[in-house]
C-alpha cells in the first residue's frame, strides 16, 4: 500500500497519541481472554485481522480530515450521504463508546478488587467522568507517568512470561472453550478491534503515522496475548477473569503481580477516559448539527449510563456489544472515504471499500446479541433523533 504524504493535520489533532495508544493497549491486553476463548491461538491471527481493519480505517479517517473544510473527519459522511447516515454514524460512535468504557472498567475491576469488580468498575467511570464533565486535562507530567506505568507493567509482563517454559499442557478437548479453533477468529477480531476503534484518538497527521501508531498497538498486544497463551494455554485463559495474573503465577512471577495490576489501573483508567472523551464528542458533534438539544449536562448523563451498565451486564458481553457498535460506526467512517474520488485518496489501494466490508464482516460475526443491540441502537436512534429534528424544525 502506497502511503504517500498528505497535508499535514492541523496541531490539535497530534495531541493525545501517546495517551490513546496507550489506552488501545490497554483495552487489547484485557480482551486477550475472552478472545482466547473465542479462537483459543487462533485469537494472534484474529489480532492480524482487527489490526488490517483498523490499518484501512486510519488511512480512511486521514483522506476524510484532509477533504473536510471544517477539520472533522466525520463530516463527510453528512456532506456525501445526508443526514440520516450522520445520525446513525453518530449515535452508533456514542453508545458503542459508553458500552467499551463499561466494559473496560469492569474487566479492570476484575484486577484491582476480584470479589466486587463492578463496584470498582464505577468508581473508575466515575473519576474519568468527573475530569471529562470538568474539562480537566491531566497534567502533562501525570499523564506521561500513567502510560509509562502502564506500558513498562505490559513489557514486565511479557518478559517475565517468556522467561520460563509453561508447564505441560493437559489434552483439550475440541468443544471446550479456548480451545484452537479457526472459526472463532472473527469474534476474537470484533473483540480486539474495540481498542482500535474506541480509543483512536486523533486523527492522524498522515497516513504512515496512522499506520505506524496500529502496527505499535499489535505488537504490543500480540507479545501480551502470545504471553498468556504461552503460560496458560487456550482453556485456561479462557476460564481466568484475570488472566494475566493467572499467567505470572504459572511463570512463578507471582511477586510483580502487585505492579500488573497498578499498570492495569493505570491503562484502564486511561481508556475508560479516552472512550468517555470520545462519547462526549459525539455527542457534542451531533448537538451542533441540531440533531439533538444542547445540553451542557450531557457528559454526566453519559458517565451515569456508563456507570450502570457494569451493574448489570458482563465484561466479555459489554466488549461484544461495543464491537458491533463501534465497527456499525467505522463502516460508515470507511464508505465515506470509499466515495472519495482517486486524486484525494493516500494511495491506490481502496482502502474505504476493503474497510466498509471488513468492518461489516467482522461485526456482523462478533455477537448475535450484539449485532441485535447495534441494529436495536441504530434504528431506535435514528427515529428518534429524527423525531426530534423535525419538531424542532416545526
Amino acid at each position: 500500500m502506497s502511503v504517500t504524504a498528505v497535508e499535514l493535520a492541523p496541531a490539535a489533532t497530534r495531541n493525545g497519541v501517546l495517551p490513546a495508544f496507550t489506552g488501545a493497549l490497554a483495552v487489547g491486553a484485557l480482551v486477550v481472554g475472552p478472545a482466547a476463548a473465542a479462537a483459543g491461538w487462533w485469537s494472534l491471527a484474529a489480532l492480524g485481522l482487527a489490526g488490517l481493519v483498523a490499518g484501512l480505517t486510519a488511512v480512511s479517517r486521514v483522506d476524510l480530515l484532509a477533504q473536510s473544510p471544517s477539520g472533522d473527519p466525520h463530516a463527510l459522511v453528512r456532506e456525501r450521504f445526508g443526514p440520516m447516515p450522520a445520525r446513525l454514524s453518530g449515535v452508533l460512535s456514542l453508545a458503542g463508546r459508553l458500552a467499551a468504557a463499561a466494559a473496560v472498567a469492569l474487566a479492570a475491576g476484575a484486577y484491582l478488587t476480584p470479589t466486587a469488580p463492578a463496584v470498582t468498575a464505577v468508581v473508575l467511570v466515575v473519576g474519568a467522568t468527573a475530569l471529562v464533565v470538568a474539562r480537566v486535562a491531566l497534567p502533562p507530567a501525570a499523564g506521561r507517568a500513567l502510560c509509562a506505568v502502564a506500558i513498562v507493567t505490559l513489557l514486565v509482563f511479557v518478559a517475565a512470561t517468556l522467561a520460563i517454559p509453561p508447564a505441560d499442557a493437559l489434552p483439550v478437548l475440541a468443544a471446550v472453550p479456548g480451545s484452537d479453533d479457526p472459526t472463532g477468529v472473527l469474534i476474537a477480531a470484533g473483540l480486539f478491534s474495540v481498542g482500535f476503534a474506541g480509543t483512536a484518538g486523533p486523527t492522524p497527521a498522515s497516513a504512515r503515522a496512522g499506520l505506524a501508531c496500529v502496527g505499535a498497538v499489535m505488537l504490543g498486544v500480540l507479545a501480551v496475548g502470545f504471553g498468556v497463551l504461552h503460560q496458560l494455554g487456550g482453556p485456561r485463559a479462557a476460564l481466568s477473569p484475570t488472566p494475566l495474573l493467572d499467567a505470572l503465577t504459572a511463570a512463578d512471577g507471582a511477586a510483580i503481580a502487585p505492579l500488573v495490576v497498578l499498570g492495569v489501573a493505570a491503562g484502564g483508567f486511561l481508556a475508560v477516559r479516552a472512550l468517555l472523551t470520545g462519547a462526549a464528542g459525539a455527542a457534542r458533534e451531533l448537538a451542533e448539527h441540531g440533531e439533538t438539544p444542547t445540553w451542557r449536562h450531557t457528559p454526566l448523563a453519559l458517565g451515569v449510563v456508563a456507570a450502570g451498565l457494569p451493574l448489570v451486564l458482563g465484561s466479555t458481553l459489554l466488549f461484544e456489544i461495543a464491537a458491533c457498535l463501534l465497527l456499525g460506526h467505522t463502516a460508515f467512517a470507511n464508505s465515506a472515504a470509499r466515495s472519495m474520488p482517486r486524486a484525494d485518496r493516500t494511495g491506490w489501494v481502496r482502502t474505504g471499500c476493503c474497510g466498509l466490508v471488513l468492518s461489516v464482516i467482522v461485526g456482523a460475526n462478533t455477537s448475535i446479541v450484539g449485532v441485535a443491540v447495534a441494529a436495536a441502537t441504530a434504528a431506535l436512534g435514528g427515529l428518534g433523533l429524527t423525531a426530534w429534528r423535525r419538531r424542532s424544525v416545526t
